[in-house]
């Protein structure tokens, strides 16, 4: 099984738009944290800087995408200088999009920008979501596929345009973490994900979440000492095995309890609890309420938790 697919597919990666903006002369705009969602930028035309707090600032090519994890505040501007940027919102207020369009400035070099986001469930949280890097940089020269698709699908709004962008974007999330594993990131999950004694016990949970696991079984399957095995994945999870065993329980959780057909006993069962009484109070411990209720609210909502 691939475990980070699996991962992505099981927190519900959803994709959107905000707009392209056509940015002209000098400009720097400050975008506020906004959390739970992941913003990128696809450099259109032209070059722009983007400035994320306690990282150096990044320029932006035709081409480039800048993708930034876990809702950071960041400026975007014509030069590495962002000193004094006037507020997002203060700015859709003056001069709001037009059929998906910002226009910003009135003269001078024109630089666009497709700008929108990638999002998680909000009810889950999950350490991938906090293990990637504060900036991704995707380069055009490197000759990225899904990148160059994405450029080119950008510039023409065929029919059906708006699926394929998010679909791609999704991709582009999908290598950049894979591209993590591979290079060895240090800390957190997707450090684990690429240690291959850890991504055993990982593989073992999301396989099986209904087996009656401990750190003993756990270190089995990993190839390690007990003791090794719980300070090695706590030092690089951020969470003990078994309190990453009921996240994940509980992240397989919320899934079923959007399947219709599938009772609380059932669920229960399958999260690996033995009545429902014992998942309820996990599941409440963890969310705030218990799994009935979320069942209800999401009924009420008609896509989820309601925000």
């Amino acid at each position: 099984m691939d475990l980070l697919s699996d991962l992505l597919s099981t927190l519900r990666l959803e994709a959107g738009l905000y707009f392209e903006a056509r940015l002209r002369g000098d400009f720097a705009i400050a975008l506020a944290a906004e959390a739970r969602r992941i913003r990128f930028h696809l450099a259109l035309e032209g070059d722009c800087h983007i400035s994320v707090p306690g990282n150096a600032p990044v320029r932006l090519s035709q081409g480039d995408l800048v993708l930034i994890p876990d809702g950071a505040p960041q400026v975007l501007s014509s030069g590495g200088n962002a000193n004094d940027p006037a507020d997002l919102a203060a700015v859709l207020a003056k001069t709001p999009p037009q059929n998906g369009v910002l226009d910003h400035g009135a003269i001078g070099d024109l630089r666009r920008l497709l700008c929108g986001f990638l999002r998680f469930d909000e009810m889950i949280d999950h350490p991938v979501l906090t293990s990637l890097p504060p900036v991704i940089v995707m380069r055009a020269e490197d000759g990225n596929t899904a990148l160059r698709l994405l450029h080119e699908e950008a510039a023409r709004p065929d029919p059906g345009q708006s699926f394929i962008l998010h679909r791609v974007v999704e991709v582009l999330l999908i290598q950049a973490a894979s591209r993590q594993i591979v290079s060895g990131a240090q800390g957190g999950f997707i450090s684990a994900l690429g240690d291959r004694r850890l991504s055993r016990a990982l593989q073992a949970i999301h396989t099986e979440p209904q087996r009656n696991w401990n750190v003993e079984s756990l270190a089995r399957v990993s190839g390690i000492s007990r003791s090794r095995f719980a300070a090695r994945f706590a030092q690089t999870v951020g969470m003990t095995p078994f309190a990453y065993l009921t996240r994940w329980r509980m992240v397989k959780a919320s899934e079923f309890l959007r399947m219709d057909g599938l009772d609380m006993a059932e669920i229960a069962e399958r999260c690996g609890y033995a009545s429902v009484p014992a998942f309820s109070r996990r599941f409440a411990d963890m969310y705030g309420f218990g799994p009935g209720e979320w069942r209800r609210r999401r009924s009420w909502s008609g896509q989820g938790v309601s925000q």
